[in-house]
């Protein structure tokens, strides 16, 4: 098992197609295909239920992409600490709540690109529902969002109440 073969099962598992996991990665769709296949065979069964579309993982994919996600999360944080000498770099992916706007973070994000030139920072605007969802899956490595009064976010996600 190598980490290029996490990297297009986890592709083809949050993307739901080879073909999109092939474009996110760019390489072909063989080349995708075959390092799931490599996967499968180190692992000893198949995590892809082929006869579905979108493509869905089997028991064995859930479990493998519930490791794969910090393990592949963890690996660009150890190169984006050594090629960078420690400073952060690399993609930053935050959300705020629509209701919001824009102007509630506009000082806070020229802070962050002052302080972090080497981060490239990508916005999204959404409902705090689906903010949420995207920290969960880890698709978002951060959000500002509301919950109800007595609501917190949920567990596996780190929060602070402002």
């Amino acid at each position: 098992m190598n980490l290029i073969d996490l990297e297009a099962f986890v592709a083809v598992v949050d993307h739901g197609s080879v073909v999109a996991a092939s474009t996110v990665l760019h390489l072909t769709q063989s080349a995708v295909t075959r390092r799931i296949q490599n996967l499968e065979d180190s692992l000893g069964g198949p995590l892809l239920d082929r006869q579905n579309r979108p493509l869905q993982p089997t028991r064995a994919g859930r479990e493998t992409y519930e490791f794969a996600k910090p393990v592949l999360s963890s690996v660009g944080d150890l190169k984006s600490a050594i090629v960078h000498n420690g400073e952060p770099a690399g993609d930053f992916r935050f959300g705020v709540s629509r209701s919001l706007g824009d102007l509630a973070l506009t000082h806070s994000i020229g802070h962050l690109r002052e302080g972090y030139p080497k981060l490239r920072l990508q916005a999204f605007a959404q409902w705090s529902t689906p903010l949420l969802e995207r920290l969960v899956d880890s698709t978002l490595d951060a959000a500002v969002v509301f919950l109800p009064e007595e609501g917190a976010p949920p567990g596996s996600v780190d929060g602070e109440l402002l």
